[in-house]
C-alpha cells in the first residue's frame, strides 16, 4: 500500500510504502528518514522507532489504524539519534511505556550538549536548506507557507524503562527480548521476537556500506558492530526487519546478508590497523584500502550512504593521536599565511585561478577546490574563484554514488549561488 505524504523519503525517489511483514508486522519506510516498525499482539500494539519528525510518524499511524485500532503499550527506542525518537508523541497515551538502552540517556546528553552545531552538521548532512529536488539522503521536513522547508518542533519523551544487557517482555502473548548491541551508537539495542523468528536490527544493517564514520560526527564502536552482527546470526532469524530500507526474507539470505557485512566491517578496521602499523599516512591508507571485489559487488555494500574511506579516517582516528609524524604538523604556523605565501610564489591569483579552471577542464573538480581554497582564503571576494568553486562543487554534487556528498557539496555551493549564473 502506497500512501502520499508530505514527508521526504529517505533516499531520492523513495515511495512511501507500509508493509505488511507478517500478520504481526508491518513497516512504514519511505515516510521519512527512519521507518516506523509496528508489531500487533492479542492486545496492544508494541511500536519501534518513531521518525524523526511528528507528521512522519502520523502519516504511518493513519496507515496502520486501517489494519487495527489497538491501544499502543510500548515504544522502543533503537538508539538516541532523532531519525528514531522525534515522533514519539503521535504514539504515546497515558499507559504507553517507553523502551531504551541504560547509555541512552548519557549519548543524548552529550547530543544536546552540541546542540548548537548539530544542528548546523544535520543541516548540511541532509541538505535541509537545499532546494528538494537536490538533495540526496534526506530527513522529513514540511514547507511553511513561503515553501521554504523547515524542521518541526521534536516530539521526543524520555524513555520510562531503561536496561543494561537484556530486557524481556511478554505483551498481549507475544514474547519480545532486548538486546544492547553497539554500533551506530554505543547505546544501540535490537529486538529479537523468538516466538515469530523475527529480529529488528534497528541501524546495524540497511542497504548500504554502513556508516562506521560519519564525517561530522563522533567515532562509532566499529568493532563492536561486527560482533554484534556475529551475535544476532545466531539467532538465525527468518525475517529481518531494520530501521532504514526494506525487510528481508529467508533465513539463508538473512544470514549471508549478516555475514558479509560483518566481514566487510572487519576487513575495513582490520585493513586500517595494519596500515597505521605499517607506518603508512592516512591518505595513502584512503587511497589503498578498498573491500574485496566479492563484497564489493554487492548491492547492500555500496557505499550509498557510508563510504570505505570516511571510516578509514575514523578508525585511524580511533587508534592514533591527532600528529601524523609529519613534523611540519607538531606546531603548524597560520593556514592563511601559508595561502598567502603559496598565492605570492605563483605571481599572484590570476595564475592560479587559471590552474583551477584548466582543473575542471581536465575534470578534475576536486583540484579545482582546493586551489580555491587558497585563493579565497587570500582573497575571499575573488569573483573568478568564487565561479570556479561553485563549479567544482556541483561537479563533485553531480558524479557522487554516495546521498551524504551530494547534500555536503551543494550546501556549500550556495554561499557562492548568485555568482554563477545558469
Amino acid at each position: 500500500m502506497l500512501k502520499p505524504t508530505g514527508a521526504n523519503a529517505q533516499f531520492p525517489n523513495q515511495q512511501p510504502e507500509f508493509l505488511k511483514v507478517t500478520d504481526r508486522v508491518y513497516c512504514a519506510t519511505g515516510y521519512a528518514l527512519g521507518n516506523v516498525i509496528y508489531i500487533l499482539t492479542d492486545k496492544s500494539v508494541v511500536v519501534v522507532d518513531t521518525t524523526e519528525t511528528q507528521s512522519a510518524a502520523r502519516a504511518t499511524l493513519e496507515e496502520f489504524r486501517k489494519v487495527s485500532q489497538l491501544p499502543i503499550s510500548y515504544i522502543i527506542y533503537t538508539h538516541h539519534h532523532g531519525d528514531h525518537i522525534n515522533g514519539a508523541k503521535v504514539f504515546k497515551d497515558k499507559t504507553t511505556k517507553i523502551i531504551a538502552q541504560k547509555r541512552f540517556v548519557q549519548e543524548l546528553a552529550t547530543y544536546n550538549q552540541l546542540r548548537p552545531y548539530n544542528r548546523r552538521l544535520n543541516i548540511i548532512q541532509f541538505g535541509i536548506s537545499l532546494p528538494p529536488t537536490e538533495r540526496g539522503v534526506r530527513v522529513a521536513v514540511n514547507p511553511n507557507r513561503d515553501g521554504v522547508t523547515k524542521q518541526e518542533e521534536s516530539g521526543f519523551l524520555p524513555p520510562d524503562i531503561l536496561f543494561d544487557e537484556k530486557y524481556s517482555f511478554e505483551e498481549g502473548g507475544i514474547p519480545f527480548e532486548l538486546y544492547h548491541t553497539m554500533g551506530e551508537t554505543f547505546d544501540h539495542l535490537m529486538v529479537w521476537m523468538p516466538q515469530e523468528q523475527i529480529l529488528l536490527p534497528g541501524d546495524l544493517f540497511y542497504d548500504s556500506f554502513p556508516m562506521l564514520s560519519s564525517p561530522m560526527k563522533p567515532d562509532r564502536p566499529v568493532q563492536e558492530w561486527a560482533e554484534s552482527l556475529e551475535r544476532m546470526r545466531q539467532f538465525q532469524p527468518s525475517v529481518l526487519v531494520p530501521s532504514h530500507t526494506k525487510p528481508i526474507k529467508g533465513r539463508a539470505e538473512i544470514d549471508l546478508t549478516l555475514a558479509n557485512y560483518a566481514r566487510a566491517i572487519r576487513y575495513v578496521h582490520d585493513e586500517t590497523v595494519k596500515g597505521i602499523n605499517a607506518g603508512l599516512t592516512l591518505e595513502q591508507m584512503r587511497q589503498q584500502i578498498r573491500l574485496p571485489e566479492e563484497l564489493a559487488r554487492l548491492p547492500y555494500l555500496k557505499p550509498a550512504y557510508g563510504r570505505v574511506e570516511w571510516s578509514v579516517n575514523g578508525i585511524y582516528r580511533k587508534y592514533t593521536g591527532w600528529y601524523d609524524f609529519n613534523p611540519t604538523h607538531l606546531n603548524p604556523g597560520s593556514v592563511s599565511t601559508f595561502h598567502q605565501a603559496l598565492l605570492e610564489a605563483s605571481g599572484g591569483s590570476a595564475n592560479l585561478v587559471k590552474r583551477s579552471q584548466r582543473a575542471l577542464r581536465d575534470n578534475q573538480p576536486q583540484l579545482a577546490l582546493e586551489i580555491t581554497d587558497v585563493i579565497l582564503d587570500t582573497e575571499p571576494n575573488n569573483r573568478e574563484a568564487q565561479v570556479v568553486r561553485v563549479k567544482a562543487l556541483r561537479k563533485l554534487a553531480e558524479i557522487s554514488i554516495n546521498t551524504v556528498e551530494p547534500n555536503v557539496y551543494r550546501s556549500a555551493a550556495q554561499k557562492y549561488e548568485g555568482v554563477v549564473q545558469q
